[in-house]
Parts: structure tokens; sequence; C-alpha cells
């Protein structure tokens, strides 16, 4: 009998992008349907890969300054003691590249050029996956079910009723300039027409707290943040993690971007999720996205 191998794949983040890479993690597994799949990633997003049904473990590394060479020696005794064959390297960062060549050197790698731009982070993973004899038709279509936990009794206990609307009016503390300035304004319009409205708060969007109308849902765990988002009616969101979310289980909504970020980069346009792009989002008004969500979607006409 054939012995199986231990193949190491490399993302440490970020978690829209880990989120993204259900698909590309799915054909890594068909490639290799016998063999272990292990995840190198960081601490943040341990137990939430731990739970994904491609990956036989998780390794955490947690990026110490590259002088850091006590806190390297365990790495490298972790890495060494599963003697992998082979490093699909999907982060593609100068640290990785140091991994290559001085960790790992034994192993078969497969990674991009470094000076390869293609349109997106993603695409780039689909063509070097591609041009290594893998199916692409998992790569597009992630599925994150897995990920969701069941959110009956959360709603039920926050009096939330089965017809209502998620609000994600928050992005990373480092990019404000990502965050559409009206969400108070869109709740108002969905509470008015009978709906219930679910802010989602991370730990960055705290503060938004009080400016916002109908409930605050605050430092959900990873599962029921998407058991939330799936049961929900209706998503819209900035460029953010919950909006990769509600793209990849397929929600019906929309992620607002400003010029800061590209929509197109982003890889969240998976009909029925859309995104808008605009000059300036503080421009972009309440009636103007009103206008959005009845061109595409019927239920609010």
């Amino acid at each position: 009998m054939q012995q199986k191998k231990n193949i190491l794949l490399i993302k440490h983040g970020a978690f829209g992008d880990l989120i993204q890479s259900d698909g590309i993690f799915k054909s890594i597994k068909i490639k290799h349907p016998k063999d272990n799949l292990i995840l190198l990633t960081t601490s943040s997003f341990k137990n939430l890969m731990g739970a994904s049904p491609y990956f036989d473990d998780v390794i955490v590394d947690n990026r110490f300054p590259l002088w850091n060479l006590m806190s390297y020696y365990y790495l490298i005794k972790k890495l060494n003691s599963y003697n992998f064959s082979n490093v699909y390297d999907l982060q593609n960062s100068q640290r990785t590249l140091g991994y290559k060549t001085f960790l790992l050197k034994n192993a078969l790698w497969v990674t991009t050029k470094r000076k390869d731009h293609p349109q997106s982070g993603l695409q780039g993973l689909i063509d070097m996956l591609k041009g290594n004899g893998m199916a692409d038709h998992e790569i597009y279509d992630p599925d994150i079910a897995w990920m969701v936990n069941d959110v009956s009794p959360l709603l039920k206990r926050k009096n939330i009723s089965e017809k209502y609307v998620v609000l994600i009016p928050g992005s990373s503390k480092n990019h404000p300039e990502k965050r559409w300035p009206f969400y108070k304004n869109i709740a108002k319009e969905f509470m008015d027409k009978g709906f219930d409205v679910v802010n989602i708060l991370g730990p960055d969007e705290l503060s938004l707290h009080k400016d916002l109308l109908g409930h605050k849902l605050e430092l959900l765990e990873w599962g029921d943040l998407a058991g939330v988002i799936n049961s929900s009616l209706f998503v819209i969101g900035n460029d953010s993690g919950p909006s990769h979310i509600a793209s990849c289980l397929k929600k019906s909504g929309l992620a607002l971007f400003g010029p800061t970020t590209s929509g197109a980069k982003s890889e969240l346009a998976r009909p029925p999720f859309r995104i808008i792009e605009t000059e300036n989002l503080e421009k972009f008004t309440t009636v103007d996205l009103t206008r959005a969500i009845k061109k595409f979607y019927s239920f609010l006409k």
C-alpha cells in the first residue's frame, strides 16, 4: 500500500482571502485525495480552518521577525516533523520565499512568480493551479456550508424575525475609508418596509454601535457569523471579511467600493451577490443605493 504523503498549503490570510480560497483547497484535495493536507496559517484562523473538511491538521505560523531565531527553531522543528513532499504556496510573499529557500527546500514547491501581476490575487492562484494540471471548476465555486452554524436559538433570543436584512457597516480599522457612512439611513428604509435589520460588528467596529439602527450583534464567532448571514434575506456591506462570507454563500446582496479599492480585484461579485463601485462613498446616497437594490432585486420594489 502506498504511504500517504503530507502536503503543505501556506495561506496566512487575510480572512477574506482564506474564505475565497475554499474552492482552491478543494481542488488541491481532489488532486491529492489519499494524502494528508496540512495548512500553515496564523493563530487567528486556526480554529476556523480546523473545521474545514479539506485539512487534516493546521499549523500556526505567528510570523515573528526573522531575527527571532528561537521562534523559528520551533516552527522548523514542527514543519520538519511532517516530512512534506509538496508545498503549495498560496501566500506568495517574501516570507514564504524565505521558507522555500531555507526551511523546506527539499519539498516540491508550487508557487507563482512574484513579478506577475494578475487581475486579482485569486486569479493568480487559479492560473498557478491550472498550470499544474488541476481542474478549475472547483476553484471558481467556493462552498463554505461547512462554516455555517445553526443560529436559530441566537435569533430567537435576540427577538430577530425570519425576515431580516444584514448590514455590515465596518471594515478594518486600518481602512476606515472603505466604510459607507449611511447605514443608519438604509436601516430605516428597510425597517419602514417591515424588515428587521441586523448590524454585524467586529472588534474594529464597536465604536459604530451608537450610530446604527436595528439589532446589533457584536463579536460573533466565525460559525455564528456565517450562520446569521446565511439565514438573512439580503446583505449590504463594505469591502470586508463578512462580505466575502455573503458572496461565497451565494447570498443576495451588495458590497460597496470606493475609489481606494478595486471591486474587480476583490473577486466578491458572485451573483446574486454583486458589487457597486463609486468614485465617492460619501456622495453615494441612500437614494442611490435603494435605486441599485431595486434594479437587481425584486423584493424591495
